[in-house]
């Protein structure tokens, strides 16, 4: 077969035969059509045959794709080739692990089990319990221990949240071998160990598959390409594709450093380059190119477009996410374009689903935000407005008791749940033997600060209890012991506000929200829809007409914690990889209050303003301009 279809850059890198061989791809430039064309020209061109090779890829979305457009392509020859994870692959051997010994093990799963495991562990090292919000931290870094083959010495030398993680990683493994259970890095530990203690088995492996190629390399770990490596032959017949500056899971343990130093490590690999982008718009490609040259730690690449300019990047500003939110939906009309809304976290959907659901607009949505609804901000919010319209609910109230104003001891919240037998929680406190008057009288304040709270609209009642009832002086400590940004707070709370603002009893904003969360629920696969809503790791691999992207404020995108040359890097190829998702249009929306406070421009929209982009982005501007 002669692959006439492909331009010269593809060509070469698919006609690479034998030996290491690294494709650096720049986003929209046909890597899955390079390795397809690859695949048939291994087999047409020299003989190889089709079980002899082995594609891997960093997700099971990734490899059921390039199995279907093979098979859309080339299924009319009846080849087999195998498309598959590395965890997919690894679990392979991790089963015949399990034979080979006998045991009966266990998968933990990402949810409850895990947590429990992990909060068992947190509680016993920091004598504190585990939040939602740290759980899914501690996870990824244990993870990251794993993936990146951390000493102690060398996780100590991480600016990781804790100090003491290796310990609990190893707690943590020390458990499940206990438990006979494991996770996903235990089958590449146990797959990677079973290579090298067995020769057998690792020339059984190099002799079924002489020929390895890796899609989607740079969100691969340390501990994969480790794995990878076990699998080749005297022959080195690794072929990678590769961006480097699409690398965002470095929280997952990601390993850019491997594409960097590959020349060092296989001396006589061969560098190949996509550096078309069939997706974009001209001046979106501009931008991008731009924007990621920021970055120092990369290759240098050309990057061409081969669609006109016809559209430039904007930044849109509005006064709030109400505003913002419409502007969305009236963007939604043109029904023959694809539609997303891209953020870096899952609380940025919250309010658009509230928006959505009130104009009767379908969607789907990628890392939909669940546990948002389990939130501890809500659920303080919600014991709020229950204890409020509900005064003696004693849950609600021992929930909120040391998080406001009301200078409620340990010893007043126990005097409280032996004596209010059924009667209201505050005429319960106000009677309390023991207190001096000063604070009893503190106590009846609480009690008519409550009676107004009940009467007032839920916009302005989650204002009262900001600042009346004295929960921001709670989020500004409790974010600070988390190691959380208190912006982050308060735009999880502006999301609140805007569900709140067009209702009117506080009633009536605890029966909405139990409605988002089952309108969610109904519409997270819904493939027909509108609109796509999606994290920005969710969007890896997507593309759209037109692409809006939100909540790029200070703190929060790039993170508070992104000081680190590294971390600040990966922030902005996750922007990068936001950016390049756009084939016509890209507008990044910014509010300018959050929470009722000014909400400056985050360093990635100062860049986007900036030299030396103002040849590439201008402001599309709604109410003022957009300022650099």
């Amino acid at each position: 077969m002669t692959p006439k279809a492909l331009t010269p850059s593809q060509k070469s890198a698919s006609m690479h035969h034998l030996g290491p061989a690294l494709t650096l791809a720049i986003p929209g430039s046909g890597k899955t059509t390079l390795l397809l064309h690859r695949l048939m020209h291994l087999v047409e061109n020299h003989g190889v045959n089709p079980s002899e090779i082995l594609t891997l890829t960093f997700s099971k979305a990734a490899a059921d794709d390039m199995a279907s457009r093979f098979s859309e392509t080339f299924g009319h020859l009846n080849h087999r080739f195998s498309f598959m994870t590395i965890h997919k692959f690894a679990f392979s051997l991790f089963r015949q692990y399990m034979t080979q010994t006998g045991k009966q093990m266990t998968l933990i799963e990402e949810g409850a089990h895990k947590y429990s495991i992990l909060s068992q562990i947190y509680k016993k090292h920091h004598h504190d319990t585990l939040t939602e919000d740290d759980f899914e931290t501690l996870s990824n870094q244990i993870g990251q221990v794993y993936n990146l083959r951390l000493s102690a010495e060398q996780t100590a030398a991480h600016e990781f949240q804790w100090t003491n993680l290796f310990e609990m990683a190893r707690d943590y493994h020390n458990h499940k071998k206990k438990h006979q259970l494991y996770d996903f890095d235990d089958m590449l530990l146990s797959a990677l160990k079973m290579l090298q203690n067995s020769e057998a088995l690792r020339l059984q492996l190099h002799k079924r598959y002489r020929f390895i190629q890796v899609d989607e390399a740079q969100d691969t770990s340390k501990l994969q390409f480790d794995l990878i490596e076990c699998l080749l032959g005297e022959e080195k017949n690794l072929f990678i594709v590769a961006d480097d500056d699409q690398s965002i899971y470095g929280f997952r343990g990601a390993y850019p450093d491997y594409l960097l130093n590959f020349n060092k490590r296989f001396n006589t690999a061969k560098i190949y380059y996509l550096d078309e982008n069939f997706r974009s718009d001209a001046h979106i490609v501009d931008a991008a190119k731009a924007l990621i040259s920021k970055n120092t730690l990369r290759y240098e690449k050309p990057m061409r477009a081969t669609k006109p300019q016809k559209q430039k990047p904007s930044v849109v500003i509005f006064d709030d996410l109400t505003k913002r939110n419409q502007y969305i939906i009236e963007g939604i009309d043109d029904k023959s374009i694809s539609k997303v809304v891209l953020y870096r976290n899952k609380v940025s959907a919250i309010s658009l689903l509230d928006a959505l659901e009130r104009n009767q607009i379908s969607f789907q949505i990628k890392d939909a935000p669940i546990k948002e609804f389990s939130h501890w901000m809500l659920e303080d919010l919600m014991a709020f407005f229950t204890l409020a319209l509900v005064p003696q609910d004693f849950e609600s109230f021992s929930r909120i008791a040391f998080k406001m104003n009301g200078f409620i001891s340990r010893e007043m919240l126990n005097h409280v749940r032996a004596n209010q037998r059924g009667r209201s929680i505050f005429s319960t406190l106000v009677e309390i033997p023991f207190l001096q008057d000063y604070q009893t009288r503190t106590q009846e304040k609480l009690q008519s600060q409550f009676e107004a709270l009940n009467r007032l609209r839920p916009y302005d009642a989650i204002h009262y209890i900001e600042t009346e009832l004295g929960y921001l002086d709670y989020l500004k400590s409790n974010t600070q012991r988390l190691g959380m940004s208190l912006n982050f707070a308060r735009t999880r709370l502006d999301a609140f506000k805007a569900i709140a603002k067009p209702l009117k009893t506080g009633f009536d904003f605890i029966n909405r929200i139990a409605d988002l969360k089952s309108f969610l629920l109904e519409n997270v696969h819904n493939a027909s829809a509108d609109i796509t809503l999606s994290t920005l790791h969710g969007a890896k691999g997507l593309e759209f007409d037109r692409v809006f992207m939100i909540d790029v404020n200070a703190q929060i995108f790039p993170g508070y914690k992104a000081t680190t040359n590294d971390a600040l890097d990966e922030e902005r190829r996750l922007f990068y990889v936001g950016l390049t998702r756009a084939k016509s249009q890209f507008e990044l929306l910014h509010v300018e209050f959050i929470n009722g406070s000014y909400n400056p421009n985050s360093r990635f929209i100062e860049e986007l303003l900036s030299e030396p982009f103002t040849d590439h982005i201008f402001n599309n501007v709604t109410g003022k301009p957009a300022t650099g």
